[in-house]
């Protein structure tokens, strides 16, 4: 029986009685009963009340290598359970010379425990609801390792092998200590580093660290696992499953290779634990799989915030299964490349299309495998990544597997589809790897300009895979020989003279030098122990060259690409962006420059590198492509290197969920001679889904689709209201550690200096990275730069709710102070704070850029001054608007804010009205982009409406200011709760607005304004 999809009646009355607490005896009896029946454990093999006399107690039982405890009241016993649980785990160990691992429950709370270094620590836990068993069982049965058969659907694979399964957590910490003994090998320590390299050009960030590396390799270890348990081979031994020797005894090749992570079996410890791992992972039946369930796990283990540095989130099946019925419309015939491939999806679905059809055309058996990869292909720059592909690549061919002849090679590869590493010189072009140095601040000859060796490769031997491959090769066989570099030329020339059969011509000669000079760099890393990996980095790395060769490979493009802002990139990542995506005009420049997107460029490099004339590409993109002025120049489709013809795009709003952390679409197009913008009507999904993996046909039965939708309105940047420039956003008053203050010690009984307070860094939760980690600021600055400061949490609609405060380094005049501006002028406070806010900003700053020109960027700081006057301001982003008048000499505005100043109160007050109506959100939800929770940014999308500036002489303009007069009296008088949070306040005064009916009163009023009544 399939615990994740059902259970029997027999079943649910146990799981309700045991929710009940109902005591130690029927605790006992009821997990029995429930082993029974729903995990058909035979009687015999159970085993209750076992005398202990080492320990002086009985365990109540004793199921395989699991030791089970009763309780009445699992919180009240937690003492007892701690105190006898570490003898029964110890006993059992040392007699059985085996892992055991401890579930205690009261019925309703169960807990799971291991001991680790002699103590017991608990590793999981659940509160049972009987309402959702299959939840539950799943669970059980990934603590206790109840099933020797399970099915590989999403339930069972996270609850067995993902993050909170017994299996990762010993999988875990068995790596740490592993990694601890071989940390100083050479070869393990440049394992790591490639890895590390890969990940800052995937994230444009420095990420690498222990627990991600930890989880990496075990990943790739359950993948390897999978992959051999798949082909139903009976191997034990861990080196020749992470080396792919297992798989290439069976001919198939590029499914499991040697790589980064078989670093984990140079120890017997290491091989032990791998060992342990594919035994777990032959308890699923893999040869049922229908999807790419490898993403489950992956997201299972990938911390959320890790994942969002590449928009790391994978396309459902159900989608990946819909694009690719869309976009391949003749299987057997088109070749399909997927260069962003992630986990796998399109490629599961691509090749489980392209076997449907061999099969219904009749194609022979034996071919259909070698077809296949012959037709189906997929890259990424994602180390982990292209690893899970290839399982899932091999996942989805093993219909075809059974009956093959000759070798199968799985066409995945570890490659940078956006061709970042690749270098052009003279017309041609070159692959370049650059070497970790062997230690930090040390490298050998051979360097480069800036100390780092690098491997070069020519476009001459990479866009021929077959011949780069037995270049490669030749070379690593002959360092091992002692070839020198003279010799490794001539082998090559004669490599290539084979290949083509005939004589080399003058662009191969040259080639041959260059990868001569690259010998020399490969054969003294052999030599210095650093060799293991380079032929499987350079062999993958080439693959982007050879698929863009002689006009692209593919007759179509699908995929998912890294959705990235330009203000989430590394400066690095940030010149070259602009620098292609200046050269293929899809960038943005203006205030919307930092939200330029990696998935635009990506798109226009794919179709411009990848696709064949005439050939289709389809891409999942944020739903800003549709919409966002970022996206303007993408929707048009003329390019320098190419033109697309779009031809068709669906929707997937905040409605469908769950899907992304945004909403989504996908765009369709052709690559064409003459560019054609995306079309006005648009396929529609939407509805929700009971998950976010739902296979097709279930999510078919939830979604609905309007096939003739409107195209949804493009953000207008430009037209509209008369106020859209008046309004600016506030300072950038980040990070608040360095800017936002609390006072410190009042100075005792002589009381503070009021001229010079001491104050100290505000912290909270909210709080990012490294800013969180760091120490705060504490010193004494001047009054006159110490300011009131309105946040967006700051303000209520019609009410100022808390201010906070900050030290402002600028002068009544408008003139922004650094620290050496502040000296000069005698301020030795402010001097001082900002000293030491500017060593912490420089030591660890992401934009390269001073303090001063972060706190006045774009002069959103300075301009604020000389302050005072009647200023209107209302909140960037939010589910609903907020807007507030504030009158004096003193405070700030934050960026989380937009202001103007305005003449009167009369028609602050109009202005502050129609920004707090619920008439104007509605109408402007359609022109903002959207977020997880829906309709977020306002920012300057109200003005897109067409509204008149405030005439004292209309009565509708005056009674709008009556009316917003009338709403700020009450909303004063609302009652806050002390402490509370803004969003409660903002829903009290809302609540109280509502039943007063000032708020309806506004909203005719303004539907009339903005109908021209």
């Amino acid at each position: 029986m399939n615990p994740a999809k059902t259970s029997n009646s027999r079943t649910t009355d146990i799981l309700r009685h045991l929710a009940g607490q109902p005591g130690h005896d029927e605790v006992k009896a009821d997990f029995r009963e429930l082993l029974i029946e729903e995990f058909q454990v035979d009687r015999a093999n159970l085993e209750f009340e076992r005398r202990i006399p080492e320990v002086k107690g009985r365990l109540d039982a004793l199921i395989g290598r699991t030791v089970f405890e009763a309780k009445s009241n699992l919180a009240k016993e937690w003492a007892d359970v701690e105190r006898r649980m570490p003898d029964y785990l110890r006993d059992r160990e040392a007699e059985e010379r085996e892992r055991f691992v401890g579930l205690a429950s009261d019925g309703l709370r169960w807990s799971v425990f291991e001991l680790s270094e002699g103590r017991l620590a608990k590793i999981k836990d659940t509160v049972l609801d009987p309402e959702k068993p299959s939840e539950f069982l799943a669970w059980l049965d990934g603590a206790v390792a109840l099933k020797s058969s399970l099915p590989p659907d999403v339930i069972n694979i996270r609850a067995e092998l993902g993050q909170g399964s017994v299996a990762y957590r010993r999988a875990s910490g068995g790596l740490r200590q592993l990694w601890a003994a071989l940390k100083n090998d050479k070869a393990t320590l440049l394992k790591r580093q490639l890895w590390a390299s890969l990940l800052k050009l995937v994230y444009g960030k420095e990420i690498e660290n222990d627990e991600l590396w930890f989880q990496h390799s075990y990943l790739v270890i359950v993948a390897k696992a999978i992959a051999l348990a798949v082909l139903d081979v009976n191997e034990d031994d861990p080196k020749r499953l992470l080396s792919g020797e297992s798989f290439q005894r069976l001919n198939i090749f590029g499914a499991v290779e040697s790589d980064f992570f078989d670093w984990a079996v140079a120890s017997p410890e290491g091989e032990d634990l791998v060992r342990r791992i594919m035994a777990h992972v032959r308890r699923f039946r893999l040869r049922e799989v229908q999807s790419d369930v490898l993403k489950v796990l992956y997201e299972s283990l990938i911390d959320r915030s890790e994942r969002h540095g590449l928009g790391e989130y994978y396309t459902p099946d159900w989608l990946a299964a819909k694009v690719i019925r869309q976009a391949v419309d003749r299987p057997t015939e088109q070749r399909v490349l997927d260069p962003a491939c992630g986990s796998g999806a399109f490629l599961f679905h691509a090749v489980r299309n392209f076997i449907a059809e061999a099969k219904d055309a009749g194609m022979k058996q034996h071919r259909v495998a070698a077809e296949v990869t012959a037709h189906v292909a997929g890259m990424d720059i994602h180390p982990v990544a292209v690893i899970i592909a290839r399982v899932t690549y091999l996942l989805a061919l093993a219909p075809a597997l059974d009956g093959r002849e000759g070798e199968v090679s799985i066409p995945v590869y570890l490659g940078d589809a956006m061709q970042l590493s690749i270098s052009e010189w003279m017309g041609g072009k070159e692959l370049t790897i650059k070497v970790p140095p062997s230690e930090a601040g040390h490298s050998a000859s051979g360097t480069t300009e800036n100390g780092r060796e690098q491997l070069d490769f020519p476009d001459t031997f990479c866009r021929d895979p077959a011949l780069f491959d037995k270049a490669i090769e030749r070379m690593r066989s002959g360092s091992l020989e002692g070839l020198g570099r003279s010799q490794i030329e001539a082998a090559l020339k004669r490599i290539v003279e084979q290949h083509y059969k005939r004589d080399i011509n003058h662009e191969e000669e040259f080639a041959i030098k260059d990868m001569g000079k690259t010998y020399v760099v490969f054969d003294r890393l052999r030599r210095e122990g650093r060799d293991s990996v380079w032929a499987y980095v350079a062999r993958n790395l080439s693959r982007p060259l050879a698929f863009s060769a002689a006009g692209g490979w593919a007759n179509v493009v699908v995929g998912n690409p890294p959705w990235v802002a330009l203000r989430h990139m590394s400066a690095d990542l940030q010149k070259k962006f602009k620098e292609l995506a200046n050269g293929e005009r899809v960038y943005v420049g203006g205030k919307l420059a930092t939200q330029n997107d990696l998935c635009a460029l990506f798109m226009v490099r794919a179709a411009a590198l990848y696709v064949r004339a005439a050939g289709r590409i389809a891409f999942v993109l944020p739903f800003a492509a549709l919409t966002r002025g970022q996206f303007a120049k993408l929707r048009r489709g003329s390019f320098h290197s190419t033109c697309l013809a779009y031809d068709a795009a669906w929707t997937m709003d905040d409605s469908v969920q769950p899907l992304f952390p945004v909403p989504s679409c996908v765009l369709f197009a052709r690559k064409r001679a003459l560019s054609k913008p995306v079309p006005e009507i648009v396929k529609a999904f939407s509805g929700d889904l009971p998950y976010r993996d739902a296979p097709e046909e279930l999510a078919d039965r939830h979604l609905r689709v309007t096939d003739d939708a409107p195209r949804p309105d493009e953000a207008n940047f430009e037209a509209g209201s008369a106020y859209r420039k008046a309004f600016r956003q506030g300072a950038t008053l980040v990070p608040r550690m360095l800017c936002l203050v609390e006072r410190g010690q009042t100075g005792g009984r002589l009381g503070a200096d009021r001229s010079a307070p001491f104050v100290v860094s505000r912290r909270n939760n909210q709080e990012k990275e490294p800013w969180k980690s760091l120490p705060g600021i504490e010193g004494r600055v001047e009054a006159e730069f110490i300011r009131p400061v309105l946040l967006g949490e700051s303000i209520l609609p019609y009410r100022v709710f808390q201010p906070f405060e900050a030290v402002i380094p600028v002068t009544e005049k408008g003139v922004v102070l650094d620290s050496e501006a502040a000296a000069s002028r005698g301020y030795s406070g402010l001097t001082s704070w900002m000293k030491a806010a500017e060593r912490v900003w420089n030591e660890n700053r992401a934009a390269n850029m001073s303090l001063v020109e972060q706190l006045d960027y774009y002069g959103k700081l300075g301009s604020q001054f000389p302050l005072g006057g009647i200023r209107v301001l209302y909140c960037r982003s939010g589910t609903l608007q907020a807007s507030v008048v504030v009158q004096d000499e003193k405070t700030v505005i934050d960026f989380a804010l937009y202001w103007s100043s305005v003449q009167t109160v009369a028609e602050a007050r109009f202005l502050s009205a129609f920004f707090n109506s619920e008439e104007t959100r509605k109408r402007v939800e359609k022109f903002q982009s959207r977020g997880q929770w829906g309709a977020r940014d306002f920012a300057k999308v109200m003005f897109n409406l067409n509204w008149p500036a405030f005439d004292p002489n209309s009565k509708l303009h005056r009674d709008l200011a009556a009316l917003a007069e009338e709403a700020e009296r009450l909303a004063a008088l609302v009652e806050l709760p002390d402490g509370g949070k803004f969003q409660r306040a903002r829903k009290l005064v809302r609540d109280a607005l509502t039943e007063a009916g000032i708020a309806r009163r506004i909203d005719v009023l303004v539907a009339k304004l903005l109908d021209g009544k």
